[in-house]
């Protein structure tokens, strides 16, 4: 049998500058319901390919054993991430298992939003307090050819509004982000510049990842990515 260290007492990780670990990602699924080419590409990720199978994966109360080892090393926040995380059955009572750490102070959830209006309120009644929702683009079309066709991004949009109307308006002010990936249109980065979410004026912060430069924007979104269309 493996010896499991007793890991009480010891010192805060560190990064390489010197930094306390505060934040923690925990993948709780390793399927997709996209095949984006960048990330699960079709040719790779095809019916047959073998992912875990259920009991290959850590169970709820695993992943809650192992969140509460790290927030005694100094751990504060997690993050829930996959695959798609929401394809987790049940995800809503392993985020109030977490909640419940002492020492854990913030949660997160990175979806691509397809299956956020089924589970919003769900998630926001059990305590999840942010979300990042990875959206390509606002054009149907490069939508369709990004996400491999498995879903329409108006199913996106109306998860990102559920997640307003949970409520969970905590989120939208730099939790809630639009990655746009293929941002070198003018034209395209304009119309996502100007997205209002469930008639709130408040505009998402957007991340820019064309060409490996992010700009983040608030409110003045539209004035900031003219900005930065103009200089470049």
């Amino acid at each position: 049998m493996t010896k499991v260290k007793d890991i009480r007492g010891a010192q805060n990780p560190l990064d390489r500058l010197g930094r306390p670990l505060h934040d923690l990602r925990i993948s709780v699924m390793d399927r997709c319901n996209f095949r984006c080419p960048y990330c699960m590409p079709r040719e790779q990720f095809h019916e047959h390919y073998r992912f875990l199978k259920t009991t290959e994966r850590l169970s709820f109360e695993e992943i809650a054993r192992l969140a509460r080892l790290f927030a005694q090393l100094g751990v504060k926040k997690l993050r829930l991430t996959g695959g798609e995380p929401l394809l987790r059955a049940n995800l809503a009572d392993l985020v109030g298992d977490l909640t419940s750490i002492p020492g854990i102070e913030d949660i997160a959830l990175t979806t691509n939003g397809v299956l956020l209006a089924q589970h919003a309120v769900d998630l926001h009644a059990h305590g999840l307090k942010r979300v990042t929702v990875s959206l390509d683009t606002l054009d149907e079309a490069i939508f369709k050819q990004m996400s491999g066709g498995f879903a329409a991004l108006s199913q996106v949009l109306g998860g990102i509004e559920a997640a307003l109307d949970a409520p969970i308006d905590d989120l939208v002010t730099g939790s809630l982000r639009l990655h746009v990936m293929r941002a070198g249109r003018r034209s395209e980065l304009e119309a996502t510049a100007r997205v209002r979410l469930a008639g709130s004026q408040r505009v998402l912060a957007i991340a820019v990842m064309s060409d490996g430069t992010t700009y983040a924007a608030g409110a003045d979104v539209e004035v900031t990515i003219a900005g930065c269309l103009d200089a470049s």
